[in-house]
């Protein structure tokens, strides 16, 4: 597989300069569109960015439902399979919640298009532009005028008796887990082929530093920043509760290897597929070489989004600060 990004050691945000205000060409011309297409107003306002893109000279493409769905005109976008959209695009914009955003991921696969999402779901960590601030924002990001990172992917293959059976990709986690018994599950867990710890309890998450603020989050994980070269691990439920959240180094290898308790368990990838395993299968886990684009507004940094989204402003201080009392 080809290193279509920096190694995770060099993953470190990237702010892009304003441009000469001389200058009148985008630096962007084909611009996708990815919509959660089950919620109305992500329709309206893929509508609308389309025919705002259009009218600025710009080549537009979404998938062939949300054009029918959202009622755009071949003339203003084209329209194709959805895992088409970023061919050819110089941006794909995301407009949905964080599982539209994750989808878009998987569209993107190994390419390097950048996303960036507009947030019509709930919490919205991935999809971080408001509503509101979609056309303003987009049209900065047009001149140029954005901030840049790469986002660490896992690769996670199943081994059964040996032979590989799944290989795949995840931006937010992996989640070995029981499937329907109120029964515990027990796994170990090695690191780079070394034991680190066994564990009885009802699953064990693997995540990315942007999957901690979503299921190992809940589960009780840290909030770990996206530029950090780590793998967590959150154990969902433990029954020792010394068995605690733990990141390690990411560049080691993780492996899961499942007890042999006859118990029906899955494999729940980025919250979205599921695969079956068995007795003794081994999940492995390991830093992609391949990382995510993801352009951000330049008055949106990593904190400003947690104080949103977890509701940090509710003090008043936090409140001041942001409307320039406090200076």
């Amino acid at each position: 597989m080809p290193l279509l990004g920096p190694p995770a050691s060099q993953v470190q945000p990237k702010f892009h300069p304003v441009p000469s205000l001389s200058s009148s060409r985008p630096l962007m011309k084909n611009i996708g569109i990815i919509t959660k297409r089950s919620d109305a107003m992500a329709l309206k306002a893929s509508a609308q960015l389309a025919s705002w893109l259009h009218a600025r000279g710009l080549k537009v493409t979404v998938s062939n439902e949300t054009a029918r769905d959202a009622g755009i005109d071949r003339q203003v976008a084209d329209g194709v399979p959805q895992s088409k959209i970023p061919v050819d695009c110089d941006l794909v914009v995301v407009i949905g919640g964080d599982g539209t955003f994750i989808a878009a991921t998987r569209a993107v696969g190994d390419r390097n298009t950048p996303l960036m999402g507009i947030n019509v779901g709930r919490l919205g960590f991935l999809t971080e532009v408001a509503m509101d601030k979609m056309i303003s924002t987009l049209s900065h990001v047009l001149e140029g005028q954005f901030r840049e990172e790469y986002r660490t992917l896992l690769d996670v293959t199943v081994l059964r008796a040996g032979e590989e059976v799944l290989k795949t990709r995840v931006l937010n986690d992996a989640v070995v887990h029981k499937e329907a018994l109120a029964r515990m599950m027990e796994c170990e867990i090695a690191i780079d082929d070394m034991f680190a710890f066994s564990t009885r309890s009802d699953g064990l998450i693997l995540s990315t530093p942007t999957g901690s603020t979503a299921y190992a989050l809940s589960a009780g994980g840290p909030i770990i920043h996206p530029a950090l070269d780590a793998i967590l691990l959150v154990p969902i439920c433990p029954h020792t509760l010394a068995n605690r959240a733990i990141a390690v180094p990411g560049n080691n290898w993780v492996t899961v290897t499942l007890a042999k308790d006859g118990l029906d368990r899955l494999l729940t990838l980025d919250g979205q597929a599921g695969f079956a395993l068995f007795d003794a299968d081994k999940v492995l886990v390991r830093q992609s070489r391949h990382k995510l684009r993801v352009l951000h507004a330049l008055d949106r940094e990593y904190f400003s989004v947690l104080r949103d989204k977890l509701h940090w402003w509710e003090n008043p201080a936090y409140r001041d600060y942001e409307s320039g009392k406090i200076g």
